[in-house]
């Protein structure tokens, strides 16, 4: 009986083994599988900057990725999962570029002009190279569709964060009680994108400064109390 026991145990051996093994091969073709997807969309992303979303294809990608087109396929079943996986890895970039950092600082205007510096970081980096956001609205304005919707929720999520942001600098005393947070919005939205086409497409000089001090003056005005210089 012993022995019969031991040769049981001899058997069960190999099978867990195999079946750990198995495990630990589909974990690395899976982590794999994810780094190929990540290097895909970081050379999406590049390329969308500089020519925008309609200018992504598989071919494109796979030459940049000097992966063949059905291996980047493989991973992305169209050009439109392609585009919208920019687009949501270009919110994520957003996001921890621009809010994340701002919450750190008090609410009020302190927080309300953390997140305008985010941002007007960001906008002169991409002067030099694009804006998803505004490109995409270029192209896709009037295009209903997937992408449209992708680009549209990601925007309407910003907005969102600063509409709350405005709106928590009027409920602590910071502005006006009379403050209209979606006018507020519109008004800072509307000096980055005057930005954008001064400085990206007339280049402008000064276009930073001038912004800037556009956002000095819109807080200047809604402020309750004056502010320092």
């Amino acid at each position: 009986m012993a022995s019969s026991s031991a040769t049981r145990s001899t058997h069960a051996a190999p099978a867990h083994t195999a079946g750990s093994a198995g495990r630990k091969t589909a974990g690395r073709a899976l982590q794999k599988g994810q780094q190929t997807k990540a290097t895909i969309v970081e050379a999406a992303l590049n390329l969308a900057t500089h020519i925008g979303l309609e200018g992504l294809s598989i071919g494109a990608i796979a030459e940049l990725t000097g992966m063949s087109k059905s291996g980047v396929f493989a991973h992305f079943g169209s050009r439109e999962e392609l585009q919208i996986s920019v687009v949501h890895e270009y919110h994520d970039r957003f996001e921890q570029e621009v809010f994340y950092p701002a919450i750190e600082a008090p609410r009020g205007i302190p927080r309300l002009r953390a997140l305008f510096d985010n941002w007007m970081k960001r906008t002169s980096i991409e002067i030099d190279s694009g804006c998803i956001y505004i490109s995409g609205a270029v192209e896709f304005d009037d295009r209903p569709g997937p992408v449209r919707d992708a680009l549209a929720e990601s925007v309407g999520t910003w907005h969102a964060a600063m509409r709350r942001t405005i709106a928590q600098s009027r409920e602590c005393g910071d502005l006006r009680a009379d403050v209209d947070e979606s006018q507020l919005l519109f008004e800072i939205h509307g000096l980055i994108l005057a930005l954008h086409y001064e400085a990206r497409f007339l280049r402008s000089e000064g276009s930073l400064e001038r912004a800037q001090a556009g956002f000095n003056n819109i807080l200047a005005r809604y402020a309750r109390e004056p502010l320092s210089a």
